[in-house]
Order: structure tokens, then C-alpha cells, then sequence
């Protein structure tokens, strides 16, 4: 299991650098899986290198359709569709590089990527709603990019987790 590494550390600014599908490349998948899975106080659904300090072209995403992690190696968006999430879709997105905080993101509702499976295998898939946007988010992690960077572009206002004095939770607008 390894730390994940949270704002304001300058590695998760880095652009990752490609990888070989080698021992020390699925030793770090293992770590990434072992790290999201055994940590109690995260829910995470994806989990890119950088997010542990190792700058290198790889995330794994969890599939709600397989129930498993995926694992990317090496991706490239090849595609993305014209038509973004609504507002009725759009679902609040958090990172755990930025713990605590909750961005509304308009994304493309689905992508093509081109990656390396853990085989080795090079594989295009086309991944649409919730896979689309884990996906996405994870990438941007390679390219040095944060939700907060694209709540700004967009406009968007940014929230944190708050409790009440009943101990309810809400979400409050914050400022960066």
C-alpha cells in the first residue's frame, strides 16, 4: 500500500511518462490496487500513479459492469463524443488528491481510448457514463490536471463536505 499524495505536492503536476509493461510497471498496478482497496477511510473508483508520487502513464478505473479494477497502461483518448453530461447527469466528482472536495464537471458522455492491458495487449474500447468520467478524470491526472483545474474552466463553483450541528452531511461552496 502506498500514501496518496494530495494537493498542494507538485508531483501531481507532472506529465506522467510512458511505460513498458514490465515487472516494476505491474508491481505498481498491484500497489494501486492494493492501495485504493485497503485504505478504510477512501471510497475510490480509480487510481492514477502519479496520485502515489510515480509520475508514469498508468491508472486503474473500477468497472461497475465487471466489478473489478481496470487497468490502463500507457492510454490515449482517441475520442471523445460531442455531446457533454447535462445537468441532470452530472454527477458531483472528488478526488482523493484533493480530499473533501466536490466539483460539478461537464465531460463528454463517452470516450475512446487506446491503452495496454496488464498482458501487455493493446486494446480500444469505448467507455461511456460513470466509466466515462472515472476515465477521464484519471487521465487528466497524467496530464498534470485536477478537477479544481477544470471547475475553473468551466465556470464552476467548488464545494466541501461540511457537517451540521446534527451532524448531517452538506456540501458548501468554498473558494480556492
Amino acid at each position: 500500500m502506498a500514501k496518496i499524495i494530495t494537493v498542494p505536492d507538485p508531483v501531481l503536476r507532472e506529465k506522467s511518462k510512458e511505460v513498458s509493461v514490465d515487472k516494476k510497471t505491474l508491481d505498481l498496478v498491484k500497489t494501486l490496487k492494493q492501495t485504493i482497496k485497503e485504505s478504510k477511510d477512501i471510497k475510490g473508483v480509480g487510481l492514477a500513479a502519479v496520485q502515489v508520487g510515480i509520475p508514469k502513464r498508468v491508472f486503474i478505473a473500477y468497472s461497475d459492469a465487471s466489478k473489478k479494477f481496470l487497468t490502463f497502461i500507457n492510454p490515449e483518448i482517441t475520442w471523445v463524443s460531442k455531446r457533454l453530461t447535462n445537468q441532470k447527469e452530472q454527477k458531483f466528482e472528488g478526488c482523493l488528491s484533493i480530499p473533501n472536495k466536490w466539483v460539478l464537471i461537464k465531460r463528454p458522455k463517452e470516450v475512446k481510448v487506446k491503452y495496454q492491458t496488464e498482458s501487455g495487449q493493446t486494446q480500444i474500447r469505448k467507455f461511456s457514463g460513470q466509466m466515462a468520467t472515472v476515465v477521464q478524470h484519471e487521465y487528466d491526472h497524467l496530464n498534470g490536471v485536477l478537477i479544481v483545474d477544470r471547475a475553473l474552466e468551466q465556470k464552476e463553483k467548488i464545494y466541501e463536505l461540511e457537517k451540521d450541528e446534527k451532524g448531517e452531511e452538506y456540501l458548501k461552496e468554498v473558494a480556492l
